[in-house]
Protein backbone atom coordinates (compact mmCIF):
# COMPACT_ATOMS: atom_id res chain seq x y z
CA UNK A 1 0.00 0.00 0.00
CA UNK A 2 1.42 3.05 -0.51
CA UNK A 3 2.68 5.61 2.01
CA UNK A 4 2.31 8.98 0.25
CA UNK A 5 0.82 12.01 2.51
CA UNK A 6 -2.25 11.87 0.40
CA UNK A 7 -3.82 8.31 0.23
CA UNK A 8 -5.92 7.24 -2.66
CA UNK A 9 -7.03 3.41 -1.69
CA UNK A 10 -10.37 3.36 -3.16
CA UNK A 11 -9.55 3.44 -7.28
CA UNK A 12 -8.72 0.94 -9.65
CA UNK A 13 -5.30 -1.24 -8.42
CA UNK A 14 -3.56 -0.30 -11.32
CA UNK A 15 0.20 -1.35 -9.68
CA UNK A 16 -1.34 -5.00 -10.56
CA UNK A 17 -0.91 -4.07 -14.35
CA UNK A 18 2.73 -2.75 -13.92
CA UNK A 19 3.83 -5.32 -12.19
CA UNK A 20 2.55 -8.57 -14.53
CA UNK A 21 4.42 -5.76 -17.14
CA UNK A 22 7.22 -6.30 -15.48
CA UNK A 23 7.13 -9.88 -14.87
CA UNK A 24 6.64 -10.64 -18.27
CA UNK A 25 9.48 -8.65 -19.35
CA UNK A 26 11.22 -10.65 -16.67
CA UNK A 27 10.42 -13.67 -18.21
CA UNK A 28 11.39 -13.08 -21.28
CA UNK A 29 14.69 -11.87 -20.40
CA UNK A 30 15.49 -14.73 -19.06
CA UNK A 31 14.14 -17.53 -21.11
CA UNK A 32 15.05 -15.82 -24.65
CA UNK A 33 18.05 -12.90 -24.35
CA UNK A 34 18.61 -13.45 -27.92
CA UNK A 35 15.68 -11.91 -28.53
CA UNK A 36 16.64 -8.28 -27.21
CA UNK A 37 19.88 -8.71 -28.56
CA UNK A 38 21.74 -8.93 -25.23
CA UNK A 39 24.05 -11.57 -23.69
CA UNK A 40 22.60 -14.22 -21.53
CA UNK A 41 24.71 -12.73 -18.83
CA UNK A 42 22.95 -9.09 -19.07
CA UNK A 43 19.55 -10.93 -19.78
CA UNK A 44 19.22 -12.84 -16.58
CA UNK A 45 20.68 -9.49 -14.67
CA UNK A 46 18.02 -7.53 -16.74
CA UNK A 47 15.47 -10.24 -15.71
CA UNK A 48 16.33 -10.26 -11.91
CA UNK A 49 16.20 -6.34 -11.79
CA UNK A 50 12.41 -6.64 -13.62
CA UNK A 51 11.49 -9.11 -11.33
CA UNK A 52 12.03 -7.64 -7.92
CA UNK A 53 10.80 -4.28 -9.46
CA UNK A 54 7.51 -6.59 -10.52
CA UNK A 55 7.31 -8.13 -7.37
CA UNK A 56 7.38 -4.49 -5.48
CA UNK A 57 4.47 -3.09 -7.80
CA UNK A 58 2.70 -6.34 -7.58
CA UNK A 59 3.24 -6.14 -3.99
CA UNK A 60 1.44 -2.27 -3.71
CA UNK A 61 -1.60 -3.35 -5.98
CA UNK A 62 -2.19 -6.74 -3.92
CA UNK A 63 -2.83 -4.05 -1.07
CA UNK A 64 -4.80 -1.76 -2.65
CA UNK A 65 -6.91 -4.88 -3.60
CA UNK A 66 -6.82 -6.57 0.24
CA UNK A 67 -7.49 -2.96 1.68
CA UNK A 68 -10.98 -2.77 -0.12
CA UNK A 69 -11.49 -6.78 0.39
CA UNK A 70 -11.10 -5.39 3.54
CA UNK A 71 -13.23 -2.79 4.02
CA UNK A 72 -16.46 -5.32 2.59
CA UNK A 73 -15.38 -8.27 4.38
CA UNK A 74 -13.64 -8.77 7.80
CA UNK A 75 -11.84 -11.89 8.65
CA UNK A 76 -13.73 -14.14 11.28
CA UNK A 77 -12.03 -13.52 14.68
CA UNK A 78 -12.72 -15.80 17.18
CA UNK A 79 -11.05 -17.61 20.19
CA UNK A 80 -11.66 -20.33 22.66
CA UNK A 81 -12.28 -19.59 26.34
CA UNK A 82 -9.40 -22.12 27.26
CA UNK A 83 -7.10 -19.47 24.98
CA UNK A 84 -8.38 -16.32 26.60
CA UNK A 85 -4.83 -14.68 27.27
CA UNK A 86 -5.00 -14.37 31.46
CA UNK A 87 -2.19 -12.79 32.98
CA UNK A 88 -1.20 -10.71 36.69
CA UNK A 89 -0.84 -8.09 34.64
CA UNK A 90 -2.74 -6.80 32.28
CA UNK A 91 -5.70 -7.46 30.76
CA UNK A 92 -6.35 -8.61 26.98
CA UNK A 93 -9.44 -6.50 25.32
CA UNK A 94 -8.77 -8.50 21.36
CA UNK A 95 -8.00 -7.45 18.32
CA UNK A 96 -7.42 -3.48 17.03
CA UNK A 97 -4.94 -0.36 15.89
CA UNK A 98 -4.20 2.92 17.10
CA UNK A 99 -6.50 5.00 15.53
CA UNK A 100 -5.30 8.21 14.15
CA UNK A 101 -6.05 11.04 11.77
CA UNK A 102 -4.89 8.78 8.75
CA UNK A 103 -7.67 6.66 9.92
CA UNK A 104 -10.00 9.13 9.77
CA UNK A 105 -9.68 10.45 6.70
CA UNK A 106 -9.92 6.56 5.42
CA UNK A 107 -13.69 6.08 7.14
CA UNK A 108 -14.53 9.61 5.83
CA UNK A 109 -13.84 8.15 2.03
CA UNK A 110 -15.89 4.94 2.46
CA UNK A 111 -19.09 7.14 3.04
CA UNK A 112 -18.30 9.44 -0.05
CA UNK A 113 -21.20 8.41 -3.03
CA UNK A 114 -18.39 8.44 -5.68
CA UNK A 115 -16.15 5.74 -4.01
CA UNK A 116 -19.05 3.51 -3.00
CA UNK A 117 -18.40 0.77 -5.80
CA UNK A 118 -15.20 -0.38 -3.86
CA UNK A 119 -17.14 -0.44 -0.40
CA UNK A 120 -20.11 -2.17 -1.62
CA UNK A 121 -20.93 -5.80 -2.22
CA UNK A 122 -20.58 -6.18 -5.79
CA UNK A 123 -23.56 -6.11 -8.13
CA UNK A 124 -24.05 -9.99 -7.77
CA UNK A 125 -23.82 -10.35 -4.37
CA UNK A 126 -26.36 -7.84 -3.94
CA UNK A 127 -28.72 -9.72 -6.65
CA UNK A 128 -28.09 -13.03 -4.89
CA UNK A 129 -28.89 -11.62 -1.42
CA UNK A 130 -31.84 -9.93 -2.46
CA UNK A 131 -33.36 -13.55 -3.80
CA UNK A 132 -31.32 -15.94 -1.72
CA UNK A 133 -34.86 -16.59 -0.01
CA UNK A 134 -36.34 -17.50 -3.20
CA UNK A 135 -33.86 -21.04 -2.90
CA UNK A 136 -33.40 -20.87 0.54
CA UNK A 137 -34.64 -24.58 0.69
CA UNK A 138 -32.95 -25.83 -2.71
CA UNK A 139 -29.33 -27.39 -3.42
CA UNK A 140 -28.89 -23.91 -5.31
CA UNK A 141 -29.43 -22.14 -2.50
CA UNK A 142 -27.18 -24.02 0.17
CA UNK A 143 -24.36 -23.93 -2.26
CA UNK A 144 -24.78 -19.69 -2.29
CA UNK A 145 -24.87 -20.04 1.10
CA UNK A 146 -21.99 -22.23 1.47
CA UNK A 147 -18.96 -20.40 3.77
CA UNK A 148 -16.10 -21.03 1.43
CA UNK A 149 -13.51 -18.89 0.01
CA UNK A 150 -13.67 -20.69 -2.76
CA UNK A 151 -17.46 -18.77 -2.93
CA UNK A 152 -17.39 -15.58 -4.01
CA UNK A 153 -21.27 -14.90 -3.33
CA UNK A 154 -21.47 -16.30 0.34
CA UNK A 155 -23.46 -14.42 2.64
CA UNK A 156 -21.25 -11.81 5.36
CA UNK A 157 -20.16 -13.53 8.52
CA UNK A 158 -22.86 -12.70 11.09
CA UNK A 159 -20.73 -10.91 13.12
CA UNK A 160 -22.67 -7.30 13.04
CA UNK A 161 -21.67 -3.46 13.51
CA UNK A 162 -19.69 -1.50 11.01
CA UNK A 163 -16.70 -3.47 8.69
CA UNK A 164 -15.38 0.06 8.01
CA UNK A 165 -14.55 0.65 11.52
CA UNK A 166 -12.09 -2.34 11.64
CA UNK A 167 -11.20 -2.03 8.08
CA UNK A 168 -9.28 0.99 7.60
CA UNK A 169 -6.86 -1.25 9.00
CA UNK A 170 -5.20 -3.91 7.79
CA UNK A 171 -2.57 -4.82 10.39
CA UNK A 172 -4.49 -5.01 13.27
CA UNK A 173 -2.48 -6.25 16.74
CA UNK A 174 -3.33 -7.70 20.29
CA UNK A 175 -4.50 -4.97 22.23
CA UNK A 176 -4.00 -5.36 26.34
CA UNK A 177 -4.98 -2.68 29.46
CA UNK A 178 -3.17 -2.54 32.26
CA UNK A 179 -4.87 -4.03 35.43
CA UNK A 180 -3.53 -0.81 37.72
CA UNK A 181 -5.76 1.21 35.20
CA UNK A 182 -9.26 -0.61 36.06
CA UNK A 183 -9.42 1.21 39.22
CA UNK A 184 -11.76 3.45 37.38
CA UNK A 185 -14.67 2.94 35.52
CA UNK A 186 -15.08 1.12 32.11
CA UNK A 187 -17.78 2.34 29.46
CA UNK A 188 -18.43 0.17 26.75
CA UNK A 189 -20.94 1.95 24.08
CA UNK A 190 -22.19 -0.08 20.83
CA UNK A 191 -25.41 -0.59 19.50
CA UNK A 192 -27.52 -3.88 19.75
CA UNK A 193 -25.50 -6.74 18.44
CA UNK A 194 -22.18 -5.47 18.07
CA UNK A 195 -20.27 -7.20 20.79
CA UNK A 196 -20.59 -5.52 24.20
CA UNK A 197 -22.02 -8.65 25.71
CA UNK A 198 -19.16 -10.86 23.99
CA UNK A 199 -16.61 -7.99 25.47
CA UNK A 200 -17.86 -8.74 29.22
CA UNK A 201 -17.55 -12.15 28.52
CA UNK A 202 -14.15 -11.71 27.34
CA UNK A 203 -13.13 -9.49 30.97
CA UNK A 204 -15.11 -11.87 32.99
CA UNK A 205 -13.24 -15.08 32.07
CA UNK A 206 -10.02 -13.31 33.10
CA UNK A 207 -11.21 -12.05 35.99
CA UNK A 208 -12.25 -15.47 37.45
CA UNK A 209 -9.32 -17.57 36.19
CA UNK A 210 -7.48 -14.53 37.78
CA UNK A 211 -9.35 -16.11 41.38
CA UNK A 212 -10.92 -12.47 41.97
CA UNK A 213 -14.11 -12.10 43.10
CA UNK A 214 -16.67 -11.13 40.17
CA UNK A 215 -20.47 -10.72 40.08
CA UNK A 216 -22.46 -9.87 37.03
CA UNK A 217 -25.79 -8.08 36.89
CA UNK A 218 -27.71 -9.01 33.95
CA UNK A 219 -31.29 -7.33 33.44
CA UNK A 220 -31.66 -8.88 30.11
CA UNK A 221 -31.33 -12.36 31.43
CA UNK A 222 -28.73 -13.49 28.39
CA UNK A 223 -28.35 -17.33 28.30
CA UNK A 224 -24.81 -17.18 26.98
CA UNK A 225 -23.19 -14.60 28.90
CA UNK A 226 -24.92 -17.19 31.52
CA UNK A 227 -23.42 -20.16 29.92
CA UNK A 228 -19.78 -18.17 29.36
CA UNK A 229 -19.41 -17.45 32.84
CA UNK A 230 -20.51 -21.39 34.16
CA UNK A 231 -17.79 -22.22 31.65
CA UNK A 232 -15.22 -19.62 33.06
CA UNK A 233 -15.98 -21.32 36.72
CA UNK A 234 -15.24 -24.79 34.89
CA UNK A 235 -12.31 -23.51 33.87
CA UNK A 236 -10.82 -21.92 36.33
CA UNK A 237 -11.74 -24.81 38.83
CA UNK A 238 -13.93 -22.69 40.68
CA UNK A 239 -17.33 -24.12 40.28
CA UNK A 240 -18.30 -24.32 44.27
CA UNK A 241 -17.88 -20.66 44.02
CA UNK A 242 -20.74 -20.12 41.33
CA UNK A 243 -23.46 -18.95 42.59
CA UNK A 244 -26.41 -17.70 40.33
CA UNK A 245 -29.52 -15.54 41.21
CA UNK A 246 -32.64 -15.79 39.56
CA UNK A 247 -36.44 -14.91 40.66
CA UNK A 248 -37.74 -16.68 37.83
CA UNK A 249 -35.74 -20.64 38.63
CA UNK A 250 -35.91 -20.83 42.16
CA UNK A 251 -35.09 -24.05 41.68
CA UNK A 252 -31.83 -23.68 40.78
CA UNK A 253 -30.95 -19.80 41.65
CA UNK A 254 -29.13 -19.43 45.12
CA UNK A 255 -31.77 -18.09 47.89
CA UNK A 256 -31.33 -15.46 50.36
CA UNK A 257 -33.96 -14.79 52.95
CA UNK A 258 -34.02 -11.07 54.33
CA UNK A 259 -36.33 -11.65 56.76
CA UNK A 260 -34.33 -14.77 58.59
CA UNK A 261 -32.53 -12.97 60.69
CA UNK A 262 -32.80 -10.02 62.72
CA UNK A 263 -33.05 -8.55 66.53
CA UNK A 264 -35.97 -7.45 66.52
CA UNK A 265 -39.43 -8.18 65.52
CA UNK A 266 -39.92 -5.33 64.34
CA UNK A 267 -37.45 -5.41 61.77
CA UNK A 268 -39.45 -7.63 60.17
CA UNK A 269 -42.63 -4.67 59.31
CA UNK A 270 -40.00 -2.02 58.85
CA UNK A 271 -38.04 -4.09 56.03
CA UNK A 272 -41.21 -5.12 54.55
CA UNK A 273 -43.04 -1.84 54.56
CA UNK A 274 -40.42 0.16 53.19
CA UNK A 275 -41.37 -0.38 50.20
CA UNK A 276 -44.25 1.51 50.49
CA UNK A 277 -43.88 5.66 50.31
CA UNK A 278 -44.33 7.69 53.69
CA UNK A 279 -44.86 10.76 51.65
CA UNK A 280 -48.49 12.87 52.13
CA UNK A 281 -51.38 10.17 51.92
CA UNK A 282 -49.32 7.51 50.95
CA UNK A 283 -48.40 8.04 54.90
CA UNK A 284 -51.32 6.28 56.56
CA UNK A 285 -50.98 3.15 54.47
CA UNK A 286 -47.41 2.48 55.32
CA UNK A 287 -48.63 2.59 58.73
CA UNK A 288 -51.36 0.63 57.88
CA UNK A 289 -48.98 -1.82 56.23
CA UNK A 290 -46.06 -1.53 59.02
CA UNK A 291 -49.13 -1.95 61.79
CA UNK A 292 -50.55 -5.34 60.16
CA UNK A 293 -47.21 -6.71 59.24
CA UNK A 294 -45.91 -6.10 62.86
CA UNK A 295 -49.15 -8.29 64.08
CA UNK A 296 -48.14 -11.52 61.95
CA UNK A 297 -44.33 -11.13 62.27
CA UNK A 298 -45.52 -11.58 66.24
CA UNK A 299 -47.87 -14.16 65.80
CA UNK A 300 -45.64 -16.38 63.89
CA UNK A 301 -42.46 -15.95 66.77
CA UNK A 302 -45.07 -16.62 69.30
CA UNK A 303 -45.88 -19.88 67.47
CA UNK A 304 -42.42 -21.03 67.01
Amino acid sequence: MPMHPVEALLRPPVELMAGFVAMLCATLAALGPEYFMVTPSVGYGAAALLFVYGAWWLKRGWGIVAYQHNLRRLPIFSMAQRRIPVSGRRLYLGKGFAWSERHTQRLHDTRRSKFQKYVQASAWVRWVRANEQRWRDTQFGRLLAWDSPLNPLRPLPAVGGLSHLHGVELKEVDIHMPLADRTGHTLVLGTTQVGKTRALELLVTQDICRGEIVIVFDPKGDADLLRAVYSACQLAGRIDDFYLFHLGYPEISARYNGLGHFRRITEVASRLSSGVSGEGQSAVFREFVWRFVNIVAKAVVALG
